[in-house]
């Protein structure tokens, strides 16, 4: 079975992961400032920076994206279930939990600015991707066919989801099915591929089965890293597996 990944695993690991780190580092009032004022500096020498870098009409539809992930950033990081805070009402923007948790996802965001202005040497689209919102993805272009592997963790609850295979790539194109892989599913699962402006758009058709209740694999994603030799060979054998490799 190529893709058949149980995302249980991946939830509960999630969920797990984020209670431990926060009751492992719960910083100091002054300690989550520092931290928070560190990452917000470099998301806004990111923003700077793109906002020099692309043309101007790109720059315009890239200020509504800003305004709908700042939005995203409070909703997670007030979140008590998120950050492993006490009590229910959401957190007020000077709580060190607050602070601590919006200060890793401006380094997410940051990470996906820097990409989206990077100027990658290679022709190829392969790399690991980010969509700035929970979602990662590797892939590894060759012949024909796009090998992928998408992770996701979603939401305050951090609902995970897993799947990777191989896709039938026809540039900038590339579309997925996994029709015939588990005899057990009878419904098909689809995932679409479109590369354009930097960007790799990818659109899912009933993949449930593949994720928990909020963890879609759908979003804009930009790639952050490239993938040296031995990575892009581990890359397709574990696609061809349908295995998801470990973060």
């Amino acid at each position: 079975m190529k893709s058949a990944i149980s995302f249980f695993t991946v939830m509960l690991a999630a969920v797990v992961c984020c209670t431990a780190q926060a009751q492992e580092k719960q910083l100091s009032a002054k300690k989550a400032k520092a931290l928070y004022e560190r990452a917000d500096r470099a998301l806004n020498e990111a923003w700077a920076a793109a906002k020099q870098k692309l043309p101007e009409a790109e720059f315009s539809k890239l200020k509504d994206d800003q305004r709908a992930w700042v939005e995203y950033r409070d909703y997670l990081a007030r979140s008590p279930m998120f950050t492993g805070a006490d009590g229910q009402d959401d957190l007020p923007l000077d709580a060190p939990e607050y602070l601590q948790a919006a200060a890793g996802l401006e380094d997410e965001r940051t990470e996906w600015l820097k990409g989206l202005i990077h100027d990658w040497k290679d022709d190829t689209i392969s790399g690991v991707y980010s969509d700035s919102r929970g979602g990662r993805v590797e892939l590894e272009e060759k012949d024909g066919h796009l090998y992928f592997s998408i992770s996701v963790v979603r939401g305050p609850t951090s609902h995970g989801g897993e799947i990777s295979g191989d896709a039938v790539w026809n540039a900038p194109i590339g579309w997925y099915s996994d029709k015939g892989e588990d005899k057990d599913k009878t419904d098909e699962t689809n995932l679409s591929f479109i590369y354009r402006n930097r960007k790799l758009e990818i659109t899912g058709a009933n993949t449930s089965y593949y994720h928990g209740a909020r963890a879609y694999f759908d979003g804009t994603y930009v790639k952050v890293k490239a993938l040296d030799a031995k990575a892009q060979s581990e890359m397709v054998k574990d696609a061809k597996a349908g295995k998801v490799k470990e973060k």
